[in-house]
């Protein structure tokens, strides 16, 4: 960090972000202050989302790897133009939308920051700087996964909150990160498979290269207010709810609203999977799923192929007769 670096004035914030005085750089690396930050995920039109490793030489996390180019917030600049600066001084992005994502507030014992987070897309080339960014490549999002799975830590650990954040959040497509994280976690080998809207059954088996009894849905059945359990059940067939009430002992069941099943499984309708699930439900997945079969991956249009059996292994699942043929 030059001298000129060294006493760059940045803001300062409080708790909730909002602007608390100034300091120069090296009093806030020095003494830690909370300060403001930003940072943009930069992602291909393909949806792959571009990785870099921060120089030996870096004031903070030096040498870790980073999904954002960002940086603190200069006195005098609001965050959208800091984050475009700051884009544009390390990887040379520049004349770019950025779509805000979120603001969220990390405090370790290295750094406290209350960061801005933006999205842009990007297919053009990249001019890394060379004192700030060793080197870079384009990954996709269940590499990114992998990564973040991964024992030792090779990530900036706020990039790590923010992706948490977004994937527990199911903003955009992230959150399929935390699906693929769980399954990575679990041990299960598994194929992801993208795909666009579908409108049927037979279309969601045909995108994924399936037939349509291996695609397995995920419902979420409500036992009692603070009471739930994942149901997984291939195409074709229905929940056979006498079948069920009298495997789990009650005499009621029923099927959440769509805003209380994001609430308790974190995913909206259409995403759901045990995989990463906010609260970790019981799980009972039907006999009829057998074999290779596809589920939710935590964001539309995206699925894990996996073994049914290692599947409801690694979820400590109940196989049961539970389902009927569709009506």
């Amino acid at each position: 960090m030059s001298t000129r670096d060294a006493a760059e004035q940045v803001v300062l914030v409080d708790g909730s972000g909002a602007a608390d005085g100034s300091a120069p750089r090296g009093d806030v690396r020095r003494d830690n202050l909370r300060h403001a930050a930003t940072v943009v995920l930069v992602r291909h039109p393909d949806r792959r989302i571009f990785l870099h490793r921060r120089t030996d030489t870096k004031d903070w996390a030096p040498g870790l790897w980073d999904a954002g180019a960002g940086g603190v917030l200069r006195v005098g600049e609001v965050p959208v133009a800091s984050a475009a600066r700051e884009l544009d001084e390390e990887l040379g992005v520049r004349d770019v939308e950025l779509r805000p994502l979120t603001t969220h507030l990390f405090e370790d014992g290295t750094t406290r920051c209350f960061e801005h987070a933006y999205e842009a897309t990007w297919d053009g080339e990249m001019v890394l700087q060379p004192e700030e960014v060793a080197e870079g490549h384009w990954a996709t999002l269940d590499e990114l996964a992998g990564r973040l799975a991964e024992p030792a830590p090779r990530f900036v650990p706020d990039t790590v909150q923010l992706l948490g954040i977004l994937a527990a959040r199911g903003i955009g497509d992230y959150g399929q990160l935390r699906a693929i994280t769980a399954a990575i976690h679990a041990g299960l080998a598994f194929q992801v498979t993208r795909h666009g809207p579908v409108r049927s059954l037979e279309e969601a088996a045909a995108a994924r290269g399936l037939q349509p009894h291996q695609v397995v849905k995920t419902l979420v059945v409500r036992l009692a207010d603070d009471d739930h359990r994942f149901v997984l059940v291939p195409g074709g067939r229905e929940i056979a709810w006498p079948k069920l009430r009298s495997l789990l002992g009650v005499n009621r069941l029923s099927m959440p609203s769509a805003g209380a099943a994001r609430e308790v499984t974190g995913y909206e309708r259409g995403t759901i999977t045990p995989l990463g699930a906010t609260k970790p439900w019981p799980v009972v997945v039907d006999a009829a799923v057998t074999g290779q079969v596809s589920v939710g991956g935590g964001a539309h249009g995206v699925a894990l192929t996996v073994d049914a059996a290692e599947l409801s292994g690694a979820l400590d699942a109940t196989v049961a007769d539970v389902s009927e043929p569709a009506s």
